[in-house]
């Protein structure tokens, strides 16, 4: 409506034109594409006896990435590795770095309960890409079952053969960091389109979401209809099409009954508690990301009722017709 608008404008008044900055239009549809999303990184976290967990991580600063809790806090409880898959391309680079009791490199918040859906479902963790251990492969294909070690020298050599793929790399490794919308603690519909992206083995895809998104004070997180997004993908940042990151990827909520089933996606979004705890881990590297209030420029007064979502998030010991599934 606001293209339709500023083309009205131009067609009527094409003296006043020069006055309306480009930028501004085409901003609107600046974090659509995959190359958009060279913040965000496929991770697996693993020790010895346990599930190898599966998830996703955006990154936020030169040394931090912020992701799910629920994704770090059994496999890591005792300490574990975290690695990470750099490209989308049939060369690759995984990143590793330890944590243990002694040498944390994951933060989760205090408040984080597994029984408690969605809320404090945040953790921080601490990589430096450009100086953590690297193991490079060929990732496996068709009835290939395995990934095949390679040497630096033939990634390299891989990098020169493609400029794509080089050029990719180098970004991923210098990004521009995604700014951090903050809300305040109110009830609000977020008003951007929101995206999010699918990493499985290493292939990248954007989910967009055409439903209305909504921040409901009471819950502490926010939630849509569920556009796609499965188990996987939690900890990947939820997207606005103007390049804001609000919030991770949490879980959804199943809603059953006689007459209807729903699924909803809830993610954790970036309000005072949660930039509160930012603040106290990452130090004097919290005061160089880039932070905008939502309110009021990107979200607009909730005019819905959310009875049902609030009631079935309360009631979920009593009611297995509703179910908060992690994702």
């Amino acid at each position: 409506m606001k293209i339709l608008w500023i083309f009205l404008l131009m067609m009527l008044t094409p003296l006043v034109w020069g006055q309306v900055s480009v930028l501004s239009v085409v901003s609107e549809d600046s974090h659509t594409k995959k190359e958009d999303f060279l913040h965000t990184f496929e991770y697996y976290a693993f020790a010895p006896n346990t599930k190898v967990s599966k998830c996703q991580a955006t990154r936020i600063g030169k040394k931090w990435f912020v992701t799910a809790a629920h994704c770090v806090r059994d496999v890591c409880a005792k300490g574990c590795t975290l690695r990470l898959d750099l490209l989308e391309e049939s060369i690759s680079a995984f990143i590793d770095t330890k944590h243990s009791a002694k040498r944390p490199t994951i933060f989760m918040h205090p408040k984080y309960n597994p029984d408690v859906p969605v809320s404090y479902d945040f953790a921080l963790l601490k990589i430096d890409l450009l100086h953590a251990p690297a193991q490079y492969y060929a990732r496996a294909q068709g009835e290939q079952k395995e990934n095949i070690a390679i040497s630096q020298a033939q990634f390299r050599a891989f990098l020169n053969k493609n400029i794509a793929a080089k050029r990719k790399f180098n970004a991923l490794l210098h990004p521009s960091f995604p700014p951090i919308l903050v809300f305040e603690e109110m009830t609000r519909r977020i008003d951007r389109q929101l995206s999010v992206i699918s990493i499985f083995n290493g292939k990248r895809n954007i989910l967009h979401n055409p439903y209305p998104t909504d921040y409901v004070k009471e819950l502490g997180f926010a939630y849509t209809k569920n556009f796609g997004v499965r188990e996987g993908m939690s900890g990947s940042g939820v997207m606005t099409n103007t390049g804001e990151l609000t919030g991770i990827i949490s879980g959804y909520l199943g809603i059953s009954g006689p007459q209807k089933k729903q699924e909803y996606f809830m993610f954790a979004v970036f309000n005072r508690e949660l930039m509160d705890f930012m603040e106290k881990v990452m130090g004097s590297d919290y005061y160089k990301m880039d932070r905008k209030g939502a309110y009021p420029d990107y979200v607009r007064r909730s005019t819905i009722n959310h009875g049902e979502v609030i009631d079935s998030v309360k009631m979920l010991s009593r009611g297995p017709k509703k179910i908060v599934y992690p994702i």
